[in-house]
């Protein structure tokens, strides 16, 4: 299983209609196969995030955040994490909004180091 504690993490790609961007960072810990983050940056005044892995390279998780317009934020998301070179993980997210207009989208984040 990918080991996510102490990991910080930034975004690659993001479709459009995400709300982070790559000077947002996600600070992850974890505990047995439950992973949580907080995450801040660009847009994002201050965000979590739990979840917990549904195979050894895969998991679930929940996320909300609040902008720095102050717009509350949710959503869920299924994560595919792929060990990269140097021992770094690479993220690739499929996501859709709990709130708002309910729209869909793909990021991918990288560890930064």
């Amino acid at each position: 299983m990918i080991n996510l504690d102490g990991r910080i993490f930034s975004p690659v790609e993001n479709t459009e209609n995400g709300t982070v961007d790559v000077s947002t960072r996600f600070e992850f810990w974890q505990n047995g196969d439950v992973f949580y983050a907080d995450y801040s940056g660009g847009d994002v005044r201050d965000g979590h995030i739990i979840g917990q892995f549904t195979g050894d390279n895969s998991g679930t998780m929940l996320y909300h955040c609040m902008t720095k317009t102050l717009n509350l934020k949710a959503g869920k998301a299924d994560a595919i994490f792929t060990k990269r070179d140097a021992g770094r993980i690479s993220m690739d997210i499929t996501w859709n909004w709990l709130t708002g207009d309910g729209s869909s989208g793909t990021s991918r984040y990288e560890e930064v180091k």
